[in-house]
């Protein structure tokens, strides 16, 4: 019996071919050899060449492989198309959650990716006069960065205390017990990003 020709799917072939080319722009991003790729994920120098030309399929266990080398993930990967909408979400106002202190008189706003709280928090904040946000430590090394637009707040770390009017940022170590206050007359409104990755130390 005669063999069968492979018939190429085309969606198939244009997802291998962009595959290849975000493989290869991220290698060069990242300044990496062929080699150097290869040594980080385990996987041949040859099969790497061959993946970024498309001339081969590579296995689920392949593209982790280099996913992991690469900083990113296979579905990252598969979806990074030049032709993607740079667009990455389109929250409103319904879509954001909202945390309140305990006085009722502060509001937290979570405006940041809740894809990424493990490593970035970034909360609009605001409080009314007197209120008070009180915080338990975030893990050790976090930095907290307050920017206040409105209003004057007050910091306190332990025995430290700082306060900051409309137009000052403070940042602080937020890895033990802290609380923002209100310490003006009129409702103070500020951007709070938490940065809670363990390598961040002050100097």
């Amino acid at each position: 019996m005669a063999r069968q020709k492979r018939v190429p799917c085309p969606e198939t072939e244009a997802l291998s071919e962009k595959l290849g080319q975000t493989i290869l722009r991220l290698r060069k991003v990242d300044k990496m050899s062929l080699g150097d790729l290869s040594d980080l994920s385990g996987v041949a120098k040859s099969m790497i060449s061959q993946i970024e030309k498309n001339e081969t399929n590579p296995t689920l266990a392949t593209l982790s492989r280099l996913s992991q080398a690469l900083g990113t993930s296979v579905e990252a990967m598969m979806s990074n198309a030049p032709n993607e909408s740079a667009l990455v979400q389109h929250a409103k106002p319904q879509d954001i959650p909202r945390l309140q202190s305990k006085d009722g008189l502060c509001e937290l706003r979570i405006i940041g990716s809740l894809d990424t709280v493990q490593f970035v928090q970034w909360y609009d904040f605001k409080a009314q006069p007197e209120g008070v946000l009180e915080s338990s430590p975030h893990p050790i090394g976090s930095i907290e960065n307050l920017t206040v637009l409105a209003g004057t707040l007050e910091v306190s770390v332990g025995s430290e205390t700082w306060s900051a009017p409309a137009g000052e940022t403070l940042r602080y170590r937020a890895d033990r017990p802290h609380q923002i206050r209100n310490i003006g007359d009129t409702p103070a409104h500020a951007t709070m990003v938490n940065i809670l990755a363990h390598n961040v130390r002050s100097r």
